[in-house]
């Protein structure tokens, strides 16, 4: 799914809030880092451990560190893994000594300590453990987690399935008369002519009713107020609207949903620390259409799904990453209120 080179709600997003995100990331295929965030890491362990338990050891490495260096130290493992990176060939072997890629993190680092003492330091220390895990993290494209990530994911997740307001849906099983589907990918369709695909977390069809549902599965520090702290904030509306159309495209390409309605979206919002109680957020068809047109809450305006692939549309003709198409047809006057 991870290979098919065409757009998703994650990348309509990156284009949306960072350009040049975008462009490094889908069109010169680099691998840019996200800014860590203990909330995201947790809603991504408590997907797995819910919908796809057997793929954990597959995208998650379980730290053994007892801890993680500080300061200097820290700055020369982290530069020490992306040396070593970048001397390991595609059978896994590093190319490069190990004292040349020691020296190069030492000088990046900023260290007044001569490499000796550091490596002195660094040999048979909780940094040496950390910057191997690294290694191995990094290679295999995996996330590390400690077991208290673990730890705390499957409290969630318990919860999830005990609590009267989701235990319904995420403990509902296919059967005679439903279909319950994790992870779902849907690719094939279009948005306004742009090629995209999806990955919904759980989606429900209703052979009785012919009716299917998708839930999105939210995980953060605010589950009372995500409608700002989330929905807005990290632009969810446009991933409800495109898992939306991916449903409705497979209505009309699969014969077996044929006449099916796809319901409108909804999210499941859980704790990250699992203190208040998940709740599970609806969109109506006014909610829908503004993910579609774009909206103004709360003083700002969020540009809609149609103007981001209109202007993602543009960018791709143009090749023009550096500036938006509105400034471009304006010839760089930019009124400034």
């Amino acid at each position: 799914y991870r290979a098919i080179p065409v757009n998703s709600s994650s990348s309509l997003k990156d284009y949306s809030t960072d350009t040049r995100k975008y462009y490094k990331r889908h069109i010169l295929k680099e691998k840019v880092k996200e800014k860590y965030n203990e909330a995201i890491l947790m809603g991504q362990i408590v997907e797995t451990l819910l919908m796809e338990p057997d793929e954990f050891d597959n995208l998650f490495f379980l730290s053994s560190c007892a801890d993680i260096p500080g300061g200097m130290m820290l700055d020369f493992v982290v530069s020490l893994v992306k040396h070593t990176m970048k001397a390991t060939d595609i059978e896994g072997v590093v190319t490069v000594d190990f004292l040349d890629l020691a020296e190069r993190a030492h000088e990046e680092a900023g260290y007044k300590l001569k490499l000796e003492s550091v490596i002195k330091k660094f040999d048979g220390s909780d940094a040496e453990v950390y910057y191997k895990e690294l290694c191995t993290v990094e290679y295999n494209k995996l996330k590390v987690v400690t077991p208290q990530n673990v730890n705390n994911a499957t409290q969630i997740v318990n919860e999830l399935k005990d609590n009267p307001i989701t235990s319904i849906v995420v403990n509902l099983k296919s059967g005679p008369t439903f279909e319950v589907i994790n992870q779902m990918k849907i690719s094939g369709f279009h948005i306004d002519g742009m090629p995209m695909k999806s990955m919904l977390d759980k989606v429900i069809i209703n052979h009785t009713h012919k009716t299917i549902q998708f839930y999105d599965l939210k995980c953060t520090w605010s589950v009372e107020k995500f409608y700002k702290d989330y929905y807005l904030y990290r632009r969810s509306y446009i991933q409800a609207f495109v898992y939306y159309k991916a449903l409705q495209h497979l209505t009309e390409a699969e014969e077996k949903y044929a006449g099916y309605t796809v319901d409108l979206p909804k999210f499941i919002v859980c704790d990250s620390i699992n203190y208040y109680s998940p709740l599970i957020y609806e969109l109506d068809t006014e909610d829908l259409k503004d993910a579609y047109n774009g909206f103004e809450a709360r003083g700002y305006k969020y540009q809609g799904v149609r103007d981001i692939i209109k202007n993602l549309h543009w960018a791709i003709d143009s090749n023009k990453w550096n500036i938006s198409r509105e400034n471009f047809q304006n010839n760089g006057l930019v009124k400034l209120k």
